[in-house]
């Protein structure tokens, strides 16, 4: 099988110890790698996906650590750009006493959001699929170029996935990102938001109300998280909810990263043909986000696919 190619921002996160207090009362961080396509990039790999990570690195000891990290996964650094000029993009996270996350963002001469398209030599026909989203429709020149390849996988009918991972703190134009999300989703062969995301994008509007104003392809999927609830699956004009599965919530960081990762990576072992099909993907998808949410983390937090096949033969077994 041809290796997927995440595509995005990859920077550090810095998680507080301390469960259950605000940032400005948090004393102790843990340095972790992040970034929402590096995630899905680790979740992949971990599940046994071949993956490659174009994106962008500086010359700081921050930059050292992302590389040797994606080394430490096994994915494909050989897209990967560096730049010395350029440094590691830093976000401080805490948690709430539900394990929500707060983040704040530190930005000096970013490299993850500075790459240009004029930088990238990428054999687009070596791909099963190329996924990107998040900060890579945000800042500039990344949004431009991340446009540019997304339509260079379009032309050559390659699927492609997007998670807009929605950050309305750091979006300076909502009317641009908007406009932005229909182009890209007119487009995509899976499109994945949180009920968040779609609050955002279409505010005050009921989740199942505003899934057909979304212009969909034909046979494109659809998903839409939304927490302990499960996650909403539209395929072939048809929609259904998928329950969560109940589990001890010590930390929701990245667990919409592993959905991602999870549903990529079903699709590429096989694209479902009909409503049930699709539905198993949600189920897959679900589990892989229920076990991220019980572990501190994003990246350092994805599991194996043995791991998720012990959990859903679990549940299975505490169902029957």
């Amino acid at each position: 099988m041809k290796p997927i190619l995440c595509f995005g921002e990859i920077l550090v996160d810095f998680i507080a110890n301390d469960a259950g207090k605000p940032l400005y009362e948090s004393e102790v961080f843990v340095k972790k790698p992040g970034g929402s396509p590096f995630n899905v990039a680790v979740g992949l790999s971990r599940l046994g996906r071949k993956v490659s990570f174009l994106g962008k690195l500086g010359g700081d000891p921050f930059s050292k650590f992302l590389f040797q990290m994606l080394k430490g996964e096994s994915i494909d650094t050989s897209f990967l750009v560096i730049s010395k000029e350029f440094k590691t993009s830093l976000v401080f996270i805490a948690r709430d006493k539900a394990g929500s996350p707060d983040f704040v963002f530190y930005r000096d001469h970013p490299a993850d959001t500075s790459l240009t398209y004029e930088e990238i030599r990428l054999p687009v026909s070596r791909f099963s699929l190329f996924h990107f989203g998040s900060m890579a429709v945000v800042f500039e020149p990344l949004r431009s170029t991340s446009l540019r390849v997304m339509e260079d996988f379009v032309r050559q009918k390659i699927p492609v996935s997007f998670d807009p991972n929605v950050r309305p703190n750091i979006i300076k134009n909502r009317n641009n990102f908007i406009k932005d999300f229909f182009h890209i989703a007119e487009n995509v062969t899976i499109l994945k938001l949180s009920h968040q995301d779609l609050s955002y994008i279409f505010p005050g509007e009921p989740v199942d109300k505003v899934i057909h104003k979304i212009p969909l392809k034909k046979d494109s999927l659809l998903f839409v998280t939304m927490g302990e609830k499960g996650c909403l699956v539209h395929f072939e004009n048809n929609q259904y909810v998928v329950p969560a599965f109940p589990i001890d919530v010590v930390d929701t960081t990245g667990c919409g990263d592993a959905f991602m990762a999870a549903v990529i990576f079903k699709y590429t072992e096989k694209p479902p043909t009909t409503v049930k099909e699709a539905k198993d993907i949600a189920v897959f998808a679900n589990a892989v986000a229920a076990l991220v949410t019980t572990r501190i983390g994003a990246a350092s937090a994805m599991p194996t696919l043995d791991e998720v096949k012990r959990f859903l033969e679990s549940r299975s077994t505490r169902a029957g």
